[in-house]
């Protein structure tokens, strides 16, 4: 009788399927990040000095930081 602890395993290596990533997908930390930093900016702009200017001035410098820091990260993501 065969004796199945002897005989050779099939070794079958799992595949790899890189899915493919959508735009939206992959700058993600960049639309997020822009968000974030734009409110935060914008927070910071009113409790500055309360005038619709540095409100808006805090919001657009949070937003441009927001897609430094943001943009980064995606390519750091995506050199992984």
């Amino acid at each position: 009788m065969a004796r199945s602890h002897h005989r050779h395993k099939k070794y079958h290596p799992q595949k790899h399927h890189p899915t493919a990533t959508s735009k939206a997908r992959r700058r993600g930390g960049t639309i997020v990040f822009i968000i974030f930093l734009g409110i935060f900016g914008l927070g910071i702009g009113y409790f500055a000095s309360g005038t619709i200017t540095a409100v808006v001035i805090g919001a657009v410098i949070g937003g441009f930081i927001g897609y430094v820091i943001g943009h980064n990260l995606d390519n750091l993501a995506r050199k992984k």
